[in-house]
């Protein structure tokens, strides 16, 4: 997931009305127990009865980590033995069946140095799968294409520069593909709608890719003032992306919508707030982040902050009853809606965070 920002820039591009849909009823959830120990997740993933949570474990505070990683068996959550005793994060999971899940981070081994981290669930045991051969990088997302083939997205040291990465995972190896991300700084969130038709959100805009090449959009400013952290599409003419805008009043969340044409930003409170992840509950987007508060004396404080489409704009609804914490995933699956993070108590490390709303 992508670090809160500092660096603040232009106000807030034009919004829009979204597509006109149903209003999304208030939302009741229910807090599912995960870990008591300091811990966070970052992200879930459904498919059929398969659901997954993963994150981290927090063995020294912030300094020092182990992946973590949930399944639901239908009634709890189910930690899982992982393969490594060193210090990684997972950041993203994708689940393609009960015996295919794939989740990526970051491994620091070296401290100094993070490497691109992936393992792989075959229905019994993680395993890890090496890396691309590359100096330095970090894996931000996974997705499974149609064709049942992995993709992450990240960024990492190719050939002395450091910059926004794709890959794909096919017959053993990790397919580059890198082409017009040069100049791109990392790729948080990644759609892949078949093997000539992706999107990628980076820390500054948004690219397409047509099978040979990524190209940024117009419509979304790279700047760095416009971050997409999350996406989920629902045929190649209905994509949404949540995010972050830089303001010179703060941080307002970023929301927008693709109809085949162009990317055009949907109106969202504006209050300090950042958007981790968005997913379609219903056939409706409903994304998920943390709102900020700051006290008298200057300290900040997140809250969870969920958002739905009401009357044709985003609106806030109820969150998980953590009153301190971060939600930074988002999974809709049948009737159920999934969101993860964590939540914690003042001065004190976070534990790990899933709730549902039937």
């Amino acid at each position: 997931m992508m670090l809160r920002k500092t660096i603040l820039t232009a106000a807030l591009a034009g919004v829009l009305m979204a597509p006109t849909l149903t209003a999304q009823a208030a939302l009741t959830w229910t807090v599912t127990p995960t870990k008591s120990k300091p811990s966070s997740l970052a992200d879930i993933d459904s498919k059929g009865s398969e659901t997954w949570a993963v994150g981290v474990d927090l063995i020294d505070s912030y300094s020092d980590t182990r992946p973590l990683a949930f399944r639901w068996n239908g009634t709890r959550w189910v930690e899982t033995p992982q393969p490594v005793r060193t210090n990684a994060t997972l950041n993203s999971v994708a689940v393609a069946g009960a015996k295919e899940v794939w989740a990526v981070g970051e491994d620091h081994a070296v401290p100094e140095q993070s490497k691109p981290f992936a393992m792989r669930w075959n229905g019994t045991a993680w395993k890890v799968v090496p890396g691309p051969s590359v100096p330095a990088g970090s894996f931000s997302d996974v997705t499974i294409a149609p064709d049942g083939t992995p993709w992450v997205s990240g960024w990492a040291d190719v050939g002395g520069r450091e910059h926004a990465v794709v890959y794909r995972y096919a017959k053993g190896a990790w397919q580059q593909l890198t082409a017009g991300l040069e100049n791109s700084i990392n790729g948080n969130t990644l759609t892949v709608l078949s093997a000539t038709d992706a999107w990628l959100g980076l820390n500054g805009g948004i690219a397409h890719f047509d099978g040979k090449t990524w190209k940024l959009v117009d419509d979304v400013p790279a700047d760095g003032s416009h971050i997409p952290t999350g996406m989920v599409a629902a045929s190649p003419t209905d994509i949404w992306a949540s995010g972050v805008v830089h303001t010179v009043k703060g941080e307002r969340p970023l929301v927008l919508h693709y109809d085949g044409k162009a990317w055009k930003q949907v109106a969202t409170p504006q209050t300090d707030s950042q958007l981790y992840d968005i997913t379609l509950h219903n056939n409706q987007p409903i994304a998920v982040g943390e709102k900020f508060t700051t006290s008298s004396e200057g300290i900040v404080t997140e809250h969870p902050f969920v958002i739905a489409l009401q009357n044709g704009k985003f609106a806030e609804t109820t969150s998980p009853a953590a009153k301190i914490g971060t939600l930074t995933g988002a999974e809709s699956t049948g009737t159920r809606l999934w969101t993860v993070g964590a939540q914690r108590q003042p001065a004190a490390d976070g534990t790990a965070l899933a709730a549902r709303s039937n």
